[in-house]
C-alpha cells in the first residue's frame, strides 16, 4: 500500500487504506456530509467504514468538534444515509457489470461459469432456497460469495423477475463490483 492511499480515521486513530474508510466533508457552515466521490468543497476527514462506529459516534456529545477544532453538525440519521449510499453504489455496480457483459444470471449458467473458472465471485439472494444455496456453495468451493440483497432487490436492480443466482466474471469491472460490495458488507458488519 502506498502512503497516498492511506488515511487516518479521526475517531479510532487507525491508519487504513482509503477503501477501508469513509470520507466526510465539513462545509463552511459546519454541516457534515458524506463525500465518497471526493467532489464536495470543504474540510475532509475520514472515519473507519463501520455502521457501528458511526452509530457510536452519534451517541457522543459533539465528539467531532474537539477532534476537528470546529463546530460540526452531523445529521442524526447519518448512519442510515451512509448505508443507503453504499447500498446504491453496490447495486449500481452490479447493474454496470450486466451492461458490460460481465454478469451471468440463472442457476445453470452460474453453475457453468463457476465450473469453467470464469467466476470472480458469486452473488446469491439472501432469501434463496436452502437447497439452491447449498448446491451453489458446493460448486463454488472457495469462490467468494455475497448474500447482501434479497430476490426483490436483485430483481429491481437488474429489471428482471426472480433474480436469485448471479456470477460476476473475472474482469476489471468485476474488481470494481467486488470493491463496492465489500464496502457495503464491511459497513454493515463492522
Amino acid at each position: 500500500m502506498t502512503e497516498e492511499l492511506e488515511r487516518k480515521c479521526v475517531w479510532t486513530g487507525k491508519v487504513l487504506s482509503k477503501t477501508e474508510l469513509l470520507r466526510f466533508v465539513v462545509l463552511k457552515n459546519g454541516t457534515c456530509l458524506p463525500d465518497f466521490n471526493k467532489k464536495i468543497d470543504g474540510r475532509g476527514f475520514y472515519l473507519s467504514n463501520s455502521k457501528q462506529l458511526l452509530n457510536d459516534l452519534m451517541t457522543k456529545k459533539k465528539p467531532l468538534n474537539k477532534i476537528l477544532h470546529k463546530d460540526v453538525i452531523m445529521s442524526e440519521d447519518m448512519p442510515q444515509v451512509v448505508e443507503q449510499i453504499l447500498r446504491k453504489k453496490a447495486t449500481d455496480s452490479i447493474n454496470l457489470a450486466r451492461k458490460a457483459g460481465d454478469l451471468v444470471l440463472g442457476f445453470e449458467k452460474v453453475k457453468e461459469c463457476i465450473k469453467k473458472g470464469k467466476a470472480a465471485f458469486v452473488i446469491l439472494a439472501s432469501d434463496a432456497g436452502a437447497d439452491g444455496k447449498q448446491k451453489i456453495a458446493e460448486i463454488a468451493g472457495e469462490t467468494e460469495t455475497f448474500t447482501l440483497f434479497d430476490v426483490e432487490t436483485l430483481s429491481q436492480t437488474l429489471n428482471r423477475e426472480n433474480t436469485v443466482y448471479l456470477v460476476v466474471k473475472k474482469s476489471s469491472i468485476g474488481t470494481m463490483v467486488r470493491l463496492a460490495l465489500m464496502r457495503y458488507q464491511t459497513y454493515l458488519n463492522m
